[in-house]
């Protein structure tokens, strides 16, 4: 995580209850975003310095977090991103093709044509935050390209299932973007299944919809498997 100058809205009077609220919400996108990497230890003082609040709220945010299995607790002061075994993260991808691409293939059937161009320019925002070594906001991109799609499903407990999953396999996104031997530059997510998914969605072809998000987890997959210790 990279530091920077607390924003002014921590200077506000606010109860115990928003700030764990604020802490839990900022950890997940985080984590969703891939802003946090496998095996990653970091202590709560630091979180809470980060987020410019003291730890006890982030105390309580972690622990909502542990028990979605999207932390560990190594000790008391401290926290640890887990590592997945090859058969966990194998079950994590069919259970993302199956969820979200339902989410998709909902979302065909109600966005609007104004939503659509709001994702299309989510969409070049990767590629052109790749282009400037922003590593961090070309996850951050993808994560809003994926979850403005899954909104239009109309499902909040559908797209709230697709979180828990992108909690616990969103720290591997970072094993996409570190370059390889024999690969000529870094990777940029999403590939060529975000236009596809796109173009689905404009046709409202929701069998389309849900055969490009199936390609996109699926192309991921292969990369990550061939980056698992």
């Amino acid at each position: 995580m990279t530091a920077k100058e607390p924003s002014r809205l921590w200077l506000q009077s606010l109860d115990t209850s928003t700030l764990h609220e604020r802490a839990y919400q900022h950890l997940k996108t985080a984590l969703m975003a891939g802003l946090f990497r496998p095996g990653e230890v970091v202590t709560l003082r630091g979180v809470a310095d980060q987020l410019g609040t003291s730890v006890m709220p982030v105390r309580e945010a972690v622990r909502r977090l542990v028990s979605e299995r999207a932390f560990e607790m190594p000790t008391s002061r401290s926290i640890r991103v887990p590592r997945m075994s090859r058969e966990h993260f194998d079950e994590l991808c069919r259970c993302r093709v199956l969820l979200e691409g339902e989410a998709a293939s909902l979302a065909a059937a109600n966005i609007s044509a104004v939503q659509i161009e709001v994702l299309k320019e989510k969409n070049q925002e990767m590629p052109a935050r790749s282009a400037v070594g922003d590593v961090a906001g070309m996850l951050a991109a993808n994560q809003a390209f994926h979850f403005g799609v899954y909104a239009h499903s109309e499902s909040q407990l559908l797209v709230s299932m697709i979180e828990t999953l992108w909690l616990q396999g969103g720290p591997y996104l970072n094993l996409l973007i570190t370059p390889q031997p024999n690969e000529q530059e870094s990777l940029i997510v999403g590939g060529g299944y975000h236009e596809d998914l796109l173009d689905a969605l404009v046709r409202r072809d929701a069998q389309a919809a849900r055969a490009a998000i199936a390609g996109d987890i699926s192309a991921a997959a292969e990369l990550y498997r061939s980056r698992i210790p």
